[in-house]
């Protein structure tokens, strides 16, 4: 099973409905569909493209899915991303330049660091995820 692809399917099952976590029926088809959108949005853009195309709700999910799989390592590097971004403003609702352009330099440079530690994998995702979700998965 390629876990992206797995991941990739429930984000796309979103696309009709706006790109709406809450659009998916089922609890873990979100946190799937969550896991693509920081997988694909951190490594391609770092974390201010993934908070700005996805926003707190997708945060959220990511968060918790990358605790419950066991990927803490992970984990900590959204929530710090996210805590140094929130210490400065509300990104809600605010698209990628406009979070560049708005949040000190030092700030933008601290999220970018933990982005590219987060694209170093310190924690193996599609293992613990395959390992998690393949029950659900498989049905």
């Amino acid at each position: 099973m390629d876990w992206f692809n797995i991941t990739g399917e429930f984000h796309k099952r979103t696309f009709k409905h706006d790109g709406k976590l809450e659009s998916l029926p089922e609890e873990w088809q979100r946190e799937l569909a969550a896991l693509w959108r920081v997988e694909a949005d951190v490594n391609n853009g770092a974390y201010l493209q993934f908070i700005a195309n996805w926003g707190r709700d997708s945060y959220r999910y990511a968060s918790q899915v990358l605790k419950t799989i066991g990927a803490s390592r992970m984990a900590r590097i959204i929530d710090q991303c996210q805590a140094f971004v929130e210490e400065h403003l509300d990104p809600e609702g605010l698209k990628f330049e406009q979070l560049r352009a708005l949040l000190p330099e030092e700030v933008v440079d601290r999220v970018y660091d933990l982005s590219y530690e987060f694209m170093d994998y310190p924690d193996d995702i599609a293992e613990l995820g395959l390992r998690h979700y393949g029950p659900f998965i498989g049905r």
